[in-house]
């Protein structure tokens, strides 16, 4: 149940009576509720000094409050910020009001027309021009761990450790600008085949594309399959969406993402298994190094 001084700031950003709230689930870190009021809904990130990921709440507040404003009016459909604390002076934490967007999120795999319309809204994304907005997203989080090693449970250690050893060479010069960061099936609303919204611009960033791109076809893999990973990449391009020319730079972000799923990338993905329970570990792990090897061997 969320605390009365979070109602009552909830409240006066709607300007109506909050009936209900609700946590949604969807995440790993299970800050989200729906906020329903006699006017419609709302969507809340919350984070108190206590929750577990106390220590990134004050960064994502603020990266998503600013990739909600930088978006507001680009040609895609995403939240609009109603209100933020960023400071917890309101709501004694980190806070987020956004406007509900309708729509469901699809983890089944997707025909040509909805990968098409996923990656016309990546390539929207990344063609957000922030250059006259009054500051731009910080650098992309890399998500990798400080102390990175082969996975044990991996049944390809050479692979782990090709990746660890591009990883640790200079990152390519490769052309950075606004990305979601966080850009998978997850995040994505659709209503048939037609995208309803892109969610959860906690990790909003600068950076390359490639590395939406990567994150993007690092859970398709997962999910599915090397060949559905590809299609979106094939049809990221063919919308005229821009990644480096440089085969070498492909592959140290696609090694930076995988590495951002140790050491186990089931906890990580956990809610989308929770609702594919066809998936299980083994599987999630052994799509996650074809990719890899697709990547570092073709």
């Amino acid at each position: 149940m969320l605390p009365p001084a979070v109602r009552r700031w909830c409240e006066a950003a709607l300007g109506a009576e909050v009936r209900e709230t609700a946590p949604i689930t969807g995440g790993i870190t299970g800050a989200i509720w729906r906020v329903s009021t006699s006017s419609g809904d709302a969507i809340l990130r919350w984070l108190h000094p206590a929750h577990p990921y106390a220590a990134d709440a004050e960064d994502w507040v603020a990266r998503e409050a600013l990739g909600c404003r930088l978006v507001e009016t680009a040609p895609f459909p995403s939240p609009r910020l109603l209100a933020s604390d960023p400071d917890g002076t309101a709501t004694g934490g980190w806070a987020n009001l956004t406007t509900f967007l309708p729509g469901r999120v699809r983890l089944d795999r997707l025909g040509p027309h909805a990968m098409d319309a996923l990656a016309a809204l990546a390539v929207g994304v990344h063609a957000v021009d922030v250059s006259e907005a009054p500051r731009r997203p910080r650098a992309f989080n890399p998500w990798v761990p400080a102390a990175v090693a082969v996975p044990g449970w991996s049944r390809r250690p050479a692979l782990w450790a090709e990746a660890i050893e591009r990883y640790a060479a200079p990152a390519p010069p490769t052309r950075q600008h606004l990305i979601h960061r966080d850009f998978h099936p997850g995040n994505v609303l659709w209503s048939g085949d037609a995208v309803t919204g892109l969610i959860d611009w906690a990790e909003c960033a600068w950076g390359p594309s490639d590395l939406d791109v990567a994150h993007a076809c690092a859970n398709f893999a997962m999910l599915h399959s090397v060949d559905d990973a590809l299609a979106f990449r094939q049809a990221y391009e063919r919308r005229g969406g821009r990644l480096d020319p440089d085969p070498d730079a492909w592959r140290y972000w696609v090694c930076l993402d995988a590495l951002g799923f140790l050491p186990e990338p089931l906890p990580i993905v956990s809610e989308l298994v929770r609702r594919r329970p066809d998936l299980d570990a083994d599987g999630v792990r052994r799509r996650l190094e074809d990719l890899l090897d697709e990547a570092l061997h073709s």
